[in-house]
């Protein structure tokens, strides 16, 4: 329980670029928003599969008036009844059909979504969201030393909570999270992922050629140039009018020339992937420190020389402590840690939280230009 807990404060912390996701209040607001929408899609499909079929429905009797027609000859196109049915069919018929088939109510499903946003003051995930809820998971995946593949099957650390499996597009939109960030170590173990899942899936999620581009870039970036060649080619093979394909193939090819390889080599003695994590900024002792001290593998050394520095006391230097005096405890003198107790009690938290969820909103700063206040 203490871990997983620390686990949901690790993945508030490693989102916070990305407000939206992390506020728990935003989440479970959307998620009632989701079901809404869901109703609301399902209403607009019924209408038009109603409108679908009315319209099938008539072009089967234009199609059989038209075979009889033909069937029973120019005299029977002579009589004033069927000519003033054929032309009614051409003019006022039509005009109907026409109406009908502009008739697509996807407007008004979307201004219901939008009024929902505004009636009800709810931010809907963006672009940057989401890549804020991938780089928690990457931050969360390297602190706890998860595999990959592990959490693409929805597996995360002893959680009794169950997840759906990761599709290859889910994959896909990590390991491009990680790519837009320059973090290459983290989009070639996702994008091998998403490759792995999209050869198998029945129904594509993902389009393999963009895979395979980043995953070849990525691969290069990380000094496995033959791998990235060998990639690209395959790209190529799979679409030989691929945009960039043969242009990133003949790039690879001249890097691998000046490093003194030769045309014949480029495609043999493939080495190990090398794949080495970016240290970002912290040095490597550092970054091993901190999330040693998250899996609470490495106790925080005490000196017995500052043993005797280390003492509680109450905090009284406000005159509302006078009355109501904080519990400090001194663990560390440098840096100065000290954990204070029973500041506030649970029923006291409640109240605060029942009071700030309705005033939530994402913080804006105000555009230069325009002058207004913009998220």
């Amino acid at each position: 329980m203490i871990l997983w807990t620390i686990f949901n404060i690790f993945l508030l912390i490693a989102t916070i670029s990305a407000d939206l996701y992390s506020s728990l209040a935003s989440l479970k607001a959307i998620l009632g928003v989701e079901e809404e929408i869901a109703a609301m899609i399902n209403d607009y499909v019924e209408k038009e599969l109603k409108r679908l079929d009315d319209l099938k429905k008539f072009a089967q009797e234009v199609q059989e008036r038209n075979d009889k027609a033909i069937q029973d000859g120019e005299e029977a196109i002579q009589h004033p009844i069927n000519a003033f049915l054929l032309i009614k069919g051409m003019t006022t018929d039509w005009d109907k059909v026409v109406k009908m088939m502009r008739s697509n109510s996807f407007d008004e499903v979307i201004r219901n979504v939008t009024r929902q946003k505004d009636t009800k003051h709810i931010n809907y995930p963006t672009e940057e969201d989401l890549s804020g809820a991938a780089i928690g998971l990457l931050r969360l995946q390297d602190t706890y030393q998860m595999d990959t593949k592990d959490i693409a099957e929805g597996k995360i650390l002893d959680s009794l909570i169950r997840t759906a499996a990761l599709t290859a597009g889910d994959c896909f939109e990590i390991g491009r999270a990680a790519y837009d960030e320059y973090d290459y170590y983290h989009a070639i173990t996702w994008m091998q992922e998403a490759r792995e899942r999209v050869e198998k899936e029945t129904v594509p999620t993902a389009n393999l050629e963009d895979i395979l581009e980043y995953l070849a870039f990525s691969l290069y970036r990380q000094g496995n140039l033959k791998r990235a060649l060998l990639l690209t080619d395959e790209l190529y093979r799979m679409n030989p009018d691929h945009p960039r394909a043969k242009s990133n193939m003949k790039w690879y090819e001249d890097l691998l020339e000046n490093e003194g390889v030769q045309r014949n080599d480029m495609r043999r003695d493939i080495p190990p992937i090398n794949n080495a994590r970016d240290e970002n900024d912290l040095d490597e002792g550092s970054r091993l420190i901190y999330e040693a001290l998250c899996r609470k593998e490495m106790p925080i050394p005490i000196r017995r020389t500052t043993q005797s520095q280390l003492y509680c006391y109450y905090k009284m230097d406000h005159p509302y402590l006078r009355l109501a005096p904080f519990k400090v405890e001194i663990i560390r003198q440098n840096p100065l840690a000290v954990l204070f107790y029973d500041i506030m009690s649970n029923e006291e938290a409640q109240i605060i939280q029942t009071l700030a969820v309705p005033k939530l909103e994402r913080p804006t700063a105000p555009n230069p230009l325009t002058g207004n206040c913009e998220p």
